[in-house]
């Protein structure tokens, strides 16, 4: 059976908000070819360029960004050269949404984390990236608040209150400051139910990520592949582990 492969980004083929490292890139590059890539992240389309390069992401057949909430689709044009057009995106759509913004504010300013840099939250397609430490943070300052939370589960606190105080919405643990923030049912496994259906009795369908468990964005895409028979899910720590998964048996088949 062949396979469709889904790859997220920061944390799976990147570090963290980094660029992927040039070997790795080399590796990765030469192993995609004649296979079904698809990118599914939640940083943008711009940013996921930025990351990976214009070689990679055009070596995959689609982009997955902002959690799925935008898809970009590859164009060949009749001189060879690839360009990206936008099939969908959706809308964040909240009731009093300067209330909520406000309300994302205050558990900034209520963290009792000694370094807030500024830029808070980032409205993105169809879908709100919230940052305690702040989107101005140093790589420094980022691995910071990623050992201090940690230990003290301040994401995992908040996404539990929010939750429960807006129903209408999801909160996940994105990257590794991060938490994500859409629409119920805008998150990863929407790829799945608005692309991917219909070739799950043909094809199998992997899928790799560095927040496949609960409350992690990816969770609930991780949990739609691993209740279908041809679906599975690969956890993953960092881009290394990533790297090794590619030359198992599994990944050297097309």
């Amino acid at each position: 059976m062949k396979s469709i492969y889904l790859f997220d980004v920061d944390g799976t083929l990147t570090p963290a908000k980094g660029n992927i490292n040039i070997e790795f890139a080399k590796e990765l590059h030469n192993w995609m070819n004649n296979k079904q890539v698809y990118i599914v992240s939640g940083g943008s389309f711009p940013r996921i360029v930025n990351q990976l390069g214009r070689e990679i992401v055009d070596q995959t057949r689609g982009v997955f960004a902002c959690m799925g909430n935008a898809f970009y689709k590859k164009i060949k044009d009749k001189d060879g050269y690839s360009s990206w057009n936008l099939e969908y995106e959706n809308k964040f759509s909240i009731q009093k949404p300067a209330l909520f913004f406000s309300e994302l504010e205050r558990y900034v300013m209520n963290s009792e984390y000694h370094t807030k840099t500024g830029r808070h939250y980032e409205e993105r397609v169809g879908m709100v990236n919230f940052s305690i430490v702040g989107r101005n943070a140093t790589k420094k300052q980022r691995k910071e608040y990623e050992e201090y939370d940690k230990v003290h589960q301040e994401r995992k606190g908040i996404v539990t209150k929010l939750s429960k105080k807006h129903p209408t919405l999801d909160f996940v643990i994105g990257g590794a400051v991060s938490i994500d923030i859409f629409n119920k049912g805008n998150d990863k496994s929407q790829v799945i139910d608005r692309f991917l259906k219909d070739v799950w009795q043909d094809y199998r369908i992997l899928f790799v990520g560095d927040r496949v468990e609960y409350p992690g964005n990816d969770y609930s895409l991780a949990k739609l592949l691993d209740e279908h028979e041809n679906g599975k899910t690969f956890g993953v720590e960092t881009w290394q582990d990533t790297q090794q998964l590619l030359k198992t048996k599994l990944f050297a088949s097309s």
